[in-house]
């Protein structure tokens, strides 16, 4: 295969994994910094490392984790750099934060895909509603409206369901053996 085939598979290789996994690396991130605007400096400084170093991952392995310990080591750089200047976590802390934080990094994969299942079990409706919550497409007043209820109605409503949508995860989870 020519570099250049190589280095064009190489970079496709990268961004599906980098694609797929940026806004969890980015969460990890900024679990481990106060401050967002730092959070984001350091994700783009390991965003670039990460490309950098991509030749180096072993493809058996799972990209995420891979990504939080060089994400681990920019942050530790970071706080040192700008140490002096103000309030920051200490390493020891750093160090504790990302142990924790990398040992849960597959569970939101798990409460997502039970939430799927759970949002295709549920009356469409109900999924109508949990929906108009989230997407922002339109206001729940003016959804009340639409359909002839009452503001105060839907709320209790889109309760109830959230509820039911927390339960059916929880028992989802607890049939595969994951803790929630």
């Amino acid at each position: 295969m020519p570099p250049e085939s190589r280095q064009v598979a190489d970079y496709e290789h990268f961004l599906e994994h980098f694609s797929r996994d940026r806004d969890r690396l980015f969460g990890y991130i900024y679990a481990l910094l106060p401050h967002k605007a730092d959070a984001e400096d350091v994700f783009q400084r390991s965003s670039l490392l990460l490309w950098k170093k991509f030749s180096d991952y072993d493809p058996s392995r799972p990209f995420l984790p891979w990504a939080c310990t060089i994400a681990h080591y920019e942050v530790k750089n970071f706080i040192r750099s700008v140490h002096r200047d103000r309030l920051q976590f200490d390493a020891d802390l750093i160090d504790k934060l990302a142990e924790t934080r990398g040992a849960s990094t597959t569970k939101p994969d798990l409460r997502l895909e039970a939430l799927r299942r759970c949002l295709q079990g549920i009356k469409s409706v109900e999924r109508e509603l949990i929906e108009l919550m989230y997407r922002g497409d339109t206001t729940v007043k003016e959804f009340a409206e639409a359909s002839e209820l009452s503001v105060q109605t839907l709320y209790n409503r889109i309760s109830l369901t959230r509820r039911k949508l927390l339960n059916c995860v929880k028992r989802r989870l607890a049939q595969q053996g994951a803790a929630t």
